[in-house]
């Protein structure tokens, strides 16, 4: 999504004098000065003036005016019926758990009242609780109730027990904002420590972001006993404040496979390493964002676990090739890979990396990376040499690559190192950034197209070329042309689901080859994202054939026509207007539509409303044909109108 124009956004600090204005996207693009790209497009994750905290705000503010902002995305439930209107009719199931979640809200009690008043730095009269705590019977039953309602949740099948967590979550964020009548009668682990915890998604715990003022270290324990015991297997402290009392006790989790760790500013790596090396069951890792985290840590998780480690994300984080190289040794069955953003990436480093690796690992009789499946090192600085002794080692199996932003200047050793294996399997190719040629492209997708079987044509899935600078006659970057020549063999990847042309501002000029891709590659895709100077005419190919007389088919089925099959569309900073809703409108599938910076109206949207059942996500961003107060509403505003 395109970033939004001058506008003042109250969560985060306020730009100083000397902070460059935020601009619209194409003026940010690769052809732009080396003193404004110095100024403006520093590489995500670039060292800052200040410590690794403000280095990832920075990282953090960057991607978030290169990928657009939030301010004005209008969401709704997602239709259960098809129909436009959210099921909200509660199935039996649903309303026995609500009960039961109402239940255990009450059920669930610290181990004493004491630990409040101790805490409490004004006391205050003692009364009755709102909550009717009895601290008489709670102080002497509390610790049986708890063990007794961790070992039934244990019990419960894991689908029911996740869905009736959830509730339980959800009522106790929701008495969150009920005063406390006095401290000295208890407090619930609902009233204030519902906010801890969001409802879990597949297994996974999440807790929200605190501070040490508001929290009380018996609560955190209490959550402790109920969340943290050796049945857990996946746990995500995402965005926690303050963790050190909670990490100290993850250890607890014996069965863990799953941990999340992310953007964890102020976790140091000695504590990590502590946690880590106690966890010889984890499988994957996330350790994003967590800037001080680094080789202590990864060398303990690798000790740790060894073979059992399978993906872990060291994005944004301080690891050298000191940590990556005991990862590397240790950990044989390693699948997932993200070094994105990681400092000192280049050449000399690299090569001593992956031949200190491949002597080490020589005593534990494996080739380091023989089975990854995904390796992400977007925004580092590995080259083409470095790039290719890489693929040298996981070739075979890497069906994953993301080399965007980086110093690789070309497809060749991407190309000549997977067409050397006997089958292809890769399925996602993210390459923005790079200075591509039309010969680097062709050499890619032309053997791809012509030398492969059907079946391994079909497993490339995920395409992203987004902002291909433009340096000379010869990288002309991604343009009207360039794709034209790329058409014929596009085609044939009848699998391709994602495809992202981000930000190629000479692309869309014409009105072919566009429209032509967009009948014959774009509309079998899932996911599209055309943030270029597209016109509403580029649409007309999602569109039935028109019969003789000039209007759409009656029966477009038997002319060959397929109702097109996207459920996101990224339109932003395009020229399209209220005729482009004609054309999207076939889309009966779509459920996330980006129209920032248009010139969109009300109009345009109204169509869309009675024509897409399933939309549910709407990014208005400086869209002027729509009223600003409706930008963020607009789904609410437009039922409220229609019940009337």
């Amino acid at each position: 999504m395109p970033p939004k124009r001058n506008y003042i956004d109250t969560s985060k600090p306020k730009t100083t004098s000397h902070s460059h204005p935020v601009a619209k996207r194409f003026k940010r693009s690769h052809t732009s000065t080396s003193s404004s790209r110095r100024a403006v497009s520093q590489p995500i994750g670039a060292a800052g003036i200040g410590d690794e905290t403000s280095r990832l705000i920075a990282a953090h503010h960057q991607q978030e005016h290169a990928l657009g902002g939030r301010s004005y995305l209008s969401v709704r439930d997602v239709p259960r019926d098809g129909s436009g209107t959210t099921n909200r009719v509660p199935t039996l199931v649903d309303s026995s758990l609500r009960v039961a979640a109402k239940a255990l809200m009450q059920t669930i009690k610290l181990p004493s009242p004491t630990i409040a008043k101790g805490i409490s730095s004004s006391p205050k009269k003692t009364s009755s609780s709102s909550v009717r705590w009895n601290p008489d019977r709670d102080a002497q039953a509390s610790a049986q109730h708890l063990m007794a309602l961790r070992e039934s949740i244990q019990q419960l099948p894991s689908g029911i027990a996740n869905r009736l967590l959830a509730l339980v979550l959800r009522e106790s964020t929701i008495e969150l904002e009920k005063p406390f009548a006095n401290e000295n009668a208890g407090v619930s682990v609902s009233r204030k420590c519902g906010h801890l915890l969001e409802p879990p998604r597949e297994g996974i715990f999440c807790l929200r972001p605190l501070t040490l003022e508001r929290i009380f270290h018996g609560q955190v324990l209490s959550l402790a006993a109920l969340f943290l015991h050796p049945n857990t297997t996946k746990l995500s402290l995402s965005s926690l404040s303050v963790p050190t009392l909670l990490l100290s006790k993850i250890p607890q989790c014996t069965s863990l496979t799953d941990l999340d760790l992310s953007t964890h500013t102020q976790l140091t790596d000695p504590s990590v390493a502590k946690i880590l090396g106690a966890l010889p069951t984890l499988q994957r890792l996330n350790l994003r964002g967590c800037t001080k985290v680094g080789d202590a840590a990864i060398i303990a998780l690798s000790k740790a676990t060894e073979s059992r480690l399978q993906a872990i994300n060291l994005n944004l984080t301080a690891a050298t090739i000191k940590g990556l190289t005991a990862l590397f040794v240790r950990c044989s069955a390693l699948q997932v890979l993200k070094i994105a953003n990681v400092q000192g990436l280049n050449d000399r480093n690299m090569t001593k990396l992956i031949d200190d690796s491949i002597h080490a690992a020589l005593g534990w009789r494996h080739i380091p990376l023989s089975h990854l499946r995904c390796l992400k090192v977007r925004s580092t600085d590995i080259t083409d040499n470095s790039l290719g002794r890489l693929l040298s080692l996981c070739t075979f199996t890497l069906e994953r690559l993301d080399i965007s932003f980086t110093s690789v200047k070309s497809l060749d050793l991407v190309s000549r190192a997977l067409h050397t294996a006997p089958e292809w399997k890769l399925e996602k190719l993210v390459a923005s950034g790079l200075p591509l040629t039309p010969v680097s492209l062709q050499g890619f997708f032309g053997p791809l197209a012509e030398m492969r079987t059907e079946d391994e044509r079909k497993r490339f899935k995920v395409l992203k070329l987004g902002s291909i600078p433009s340096t000379s006659t010869k990288q002309p970057g991604l343009t009207d042309a360039v794709l034209k020549g790329l058409m014929p063999s596009l085609v044939k990847l009848t699998g391709l689901e994602s495809i992202s042309f981000c930000q190629n501002w000479h692309l869309g000029l014409a009105r072919e080859p566009m429209t032509s891709f967009i009948s014959t590659i774009g509309f079998k895709c899932l996911s599209l994202d055309l943030t270029l100077p597209l016109q509403s005419h580029h649409l007309e190919g999602l569109e039935p054939p028109l019969d003789e007389d000039g209007f759409p088919s009656m029966f477009p089925s038997e002319e060959g026509y397929t109702r097109p099959k996207l459920q996101t569309l990224v339109l932003d900073s395009s020229r399209i207007d209220d005729k482009a809703s004609i054309s999207i409108g076939y889309c009966h599938d779509l459920r996330t539509l980006h129209l920032a910076e248009t010139k969109i109206s009300t109009v345009f949207l109204a169509h869309l409303m009675t024509t897409c059942p399933l939309l549910s996500n709407l990014n208005l961003t400086s869209c002027r044909g729509v009223p600003v107060a409706q930008r963020r509403t607009f789904f609410e505003t437009w039922e409220r109108e229609h019940e009337q």
